[in-house]
């Protein structure tokens, strides 16, 4: 994908976020759009009238001073990352100083949440991550009213790991193969990377780690399919460009601080049409990610999690569901102590947390079921010693969440593009959770 093509799509994405909320609105009582629009100007006159308060016109970029207002204003913070990083050498530079290149062996989208990824040769960068990844999700209709899921999560479900994906122009193909099937003999269903007319399906809420967000749901047609396999009510959900909240580290920020929590008021505002995208800053999101856009981890410490494994067994790499896995580390786990990367092209990926991890590694994928024997222990012997990081004290560290500089979104990732450390922490982050959630697992429990 090229640029223009990137911001061809962005454009694309801004039409239908309109053509949404019009269509919201046309369909709401006279009344109810009298409502809105009069909600909406109160609240335009409240933030003008905060912000004389303060001496601060709305173009300014200081924070704007109400609680009801999304946790940080992520455009400040990857403006000020962006403005500490000018001193920052280039790729070219830092090589010719002796830094270790390395470069990037495997990219990885997972188009729907929890199910196989996609290995892929090139992938373009976005604020929310790579293009199609974690743009759907697969809930359990609980079948209660009013109506209530359940966010499908490999820890709960474990057989989701029997599905695997592929991308074919604008297709989407998930293929379920229950253990034992021949690779030719799985079943096939065919879904459309970018659904046509996807705002005006049902809504449903999606609140996971407290952090919500409306999708969209699918239809019957794809429904049916997963629920004939799992045996019980599944809904297919499109995210359809609803921002969640960040969760954990942010760019430019301390690693103690977070997110903050939205106000009850704020989320019930958030719902409504027009008026959501009043109360929406211009920063960076999420889609059905956990914490961040971007995972990145090396070959080197996986080969280290392989060496703690019985001879023959080699760590499968698919389980840690990383976008970005790079070879020629310095060393297993060099990268607890990486704050940025820089790629051929002076793109750079912003790294500011660590991915704890959960018994989701020791499920045995072949089978969809909890593993056998050591194979099945990989949680635990990570445990031995890599407890590193106190923000999760009780979860054994393997990897890096990060985000794409404002300057590089847009641009193409490539295997075999060379890559260096722009920077080095001199200790490593603290995972800071968002005050609204105490994760009891991981990052990658529900990947």
């Amino acid at each position: 994908m090229s640029y223009s093509e990137y911001l061809y799509g962005r454009g694309q994405e801004i039409t239908r976020s309109i053509n949404q909320d019009l269509y919201a609105l046309s369909s709401m009582s006279t009344p109810a759009k009298l409502g809105v629009v009069g909600a909406g100007l109160a609240i335009l006159l409240a933030i003008k009238l905060i912000s004389a308060a303060f001496h601060r016109p709305l173009s300014s970029k200081s924070s704007i001073p109400t609680k009801a207002q999304r946790s940080q204003a992520m455009k400040r913070e990857f403006n000020s990352v962006e403005k500490g990083n000018e001193s920052v050498q280039n790729l070219a530079d830092l090589k010719r100083q002796g830094e270790p290149t390395m470069e990037i062996a495997q990219l990885w989208v997972y188009p729907i949440k929890a199910l196989r990824g996609c290995q892929v040769p090139t992938a373009t960068l976005t604020p929310e991550g790579f293009t199609h990844d974690r743009k759907f999700v697969l809930l359990k209709d609980l079948e209660k009213t009013p109506r209530q899921v359940q966010h499908m999560a490999v820890t709960k479900f474990p057989n989701v790991c029997l599905f695997h994906t592929s991308i074919q122009g604008n297709i989407l193909t998930v293929t379920y193969r229950p253990p034992g099937a021949a690779q030719a003999d799985g079943q096939e269903l065919k879904i459309p990377l970018e659904p046509p007319n996807f705002d005006k399906s049902e809504r449903i809420e999606v609140n996971m780690h407290s952090s919500p967000t409306i999708a969209f749901d699918m239809g019957a047609k794809y429904n049916q399919w997963f629920s004939d396999i799992f045996g019980f009510k599944v809904i297919l959900a499109y995210w359809g460009g609803n921002p969640r909240q960040v969760l954990g580290n942010l760019p430019g920020k301390p690693s103690n601080v977070s997110s903050k929590p939205r106000t009850p008021i704020f989320r019930i505002l958030n719902q409504v049409p027009i008026i959501s995208r009043l109360l929406r800053p211009d920063d960076g999101v999420i889609a059905f990610n956990d914490c961040a856009p971007y995972l990145v981890i090396t070959e080197e410490s996986t080969a280290d999690v392989t060496s703690r494994l019985p001879d023959g067994i080699t760590m499968d790499m698919t389980k840690f569901r990383a976008n970005i896995i790079l070879r020629k580390s310095p060393a297993a786990f060099d990268e607890d102590f990486w704050g940025q990367l820089i790629f051929g092209d002076d793109t750079r990926i912003i790294l500011t947390g660590n991915c704890g991890r959960c018994v989701s590694l020791n499920i045995d994928y072949a089978s969809g079921t909890s593993g056998a024997g050591r194979d099945g222990q990989v949680l635990k012997l990570l445990s031995s010693d890599r407890r590193v990081d106190p923000g999760m004290k009780y979860s054994p560290i393997f990897g890096r969440y990060g985000f794409v500089s404002r300057r590089s979104e847009g641009k193409v990732l490539r295997v075999g593009e060379e890559v260096v450390v722009g920077k080095r922490n001199a200790e490593r982050t603290r995972f800071c959770k968002s005050s609204l959630i105490l994760l009891r697992a991981t990052s990658d429990s529900m990947m």
